[in-house]
């Protein structure tokens, strides 16, 4: 692997430090480590800039610099590039990043000797129906959740799979989530804890009000629909990926869920089984 772009997340990589020291350390590694042109200035540094789509396209390896969010957005932006992301963790908690930040240079190294292996994360790819109108291609690593807006009006939400009817939900929102995504707003939500290389999808009402609504699992090969019906046509609620690409909508709407055609591929250069990480991070 020798071009590697550097991808961080400017805000918690203060002052690019972690940056700088990583472009050091691939240069004499006799790699060739690229920069996105915005952070190639920031960090002075305007030797390594590349144009982003470039970056995505020529690198043999992607690094993460952030938590488990920076991670969830680069994999949303290069899951068609289909290059291996190698997570370094600036934040607190990392279920997908490999390494905090005090010892990137032993991951790289790891990476570099072939010590690692490959996850191939499923994604789920969304699409918005209202009358006339749709918004096509959304994807997502964690999720895709339906939530009420910022007036307390609850939501009617009605389930179906594969155009079978499932349930009618009355409920602050719906989360439909990956394995991956499974340890993210679904586990608050008290949604199951999914393995990571199962090939199932979660369906999880948040708040719901009635006792009876609970958390559902199905298959990835499953196309979930589901039927918005706020209270009044006014009423706003917010389709989201990852918590970060939204799109606040109003009165019905249909929004189908399925298995992405694109994944996410992670590196891990620990043994650590799913187990051992999930029993780790959440005993934090």
């Amino acid at each position: 692997m020798k071009k590697v772009a550097i991808l961080p997340n400017v805000q918690k990589d203060k002052g690019l430090e972690t940056t700088k020291r990583l472009v050091q350390y691939l240069a004499g590694k006799g790699c060739e480590p690229q920069l996105s042109k915005e952070v190639a200035e920031l960090a002075e540094l305007p030797q390594y800039a590349m144009e982003e789509a470039d970056l995505y396209c020529q690198s043999d390896l992607l690094i993460s610099l952030g938590g488990d969010g920076t991670l969830l957005g680069i994999g949303r932006r290069t899951a068609r590039f289909d290059k291996p992301i190698l997570g370094i963790n600036l934040g607190t908690l990392g279920f997908l990043t490999a390494e905090e930040k005090t010892h990137a240079e032993v991951a790289i190294d790891k990476v570099l000797r072939g010590e690692y292996k490959l996850e191939k994360r499923m994604m789920l790819e969304c699409c918005i129906a209202q009358g006339e109108g749709r918004t096509e291609g959304i994807i997502a690593l964690n999720d895709i959740c339906i939530t009420r807006g910022n007036l307390y009006k609850i939501l009617e939400f009605r389930v179906y799979v594969n155009d079978e009817y499932v349930d009618t939900l009355l409920a602050d929102g719906v989360i439909i989530c990956t394995p991956t995504g499974s340890t993210a707003y679904n586990l608050s939500a008290g949604g199951p804890v999914l393995k990571a290389d199962a090939q199932i999808i979660a369906i999880t009402p948040i708040s719901p009000h009635t006792l009876t609504s609970r958390p559902i699992v199905i298959s990835a090969e499953d196309v979930v629909t589901v039927e918005v019906r706020p209270s009044r046509e006014d009423t706003p609620f917010t389709v989201s990926a990852d918590g970060q690409d939204n799109y606040t909508l109003t009165g019905r709407n249909v929004v189908q869920i399925k298995k992405a055609e694109v994944c996410t591929t992670i590196i891990k250069t620990k043994s650590q089984s799913f187990y051992d990480v999930l029993r780790h991070k959440l005993s934090k």
